[in-house]
């Protein structure tokens, strides 16, 4: 089986001898389709790396830049522990 350059180079050389054009135009289409079909692969792979990408980068935070639910923080405050902590030494009778 020879390459397409070279079947163009021998038509190029016999313009007269067109018999070996149906076979050539056959291969030049199925590479078109290849080519199309590898095209369309290649960019439904990189859209799937890229979604991805984002949704690994969605998860590291970045310090000062956290996002703001309108929600105050839930949990204990830091005055809430320095509560807790004078109580408890005046429970165990400290004078604090």
């Amino acid at each position: 089986m020879f390459e397409i350059s070279e079947a163009l180079k021998q038509l190029q050389e016999n313009p007269e001898d067109l018999s070996e054009l149906p076979g050539l135009i056959a291969k030049v289409e199925e590479m078109e389709q290849w080519t199309e079909t590898q095209e369309t692969s290649y960019q439904e792979h990189i859209s799937k790396l890229q979604t991805a990408n984002r949704n690994l980068l969605a998860q590291v935070p970045i310090p000062g830049h956290e996002p703001d639910n309108g929600e105050e923080p839930t949990g204990p405050t830091f005055a809430d522990a320095q509560k807790e902590l004078v109580n408890a030494m005046e429970n165990i009778g400290g004078n604090y």
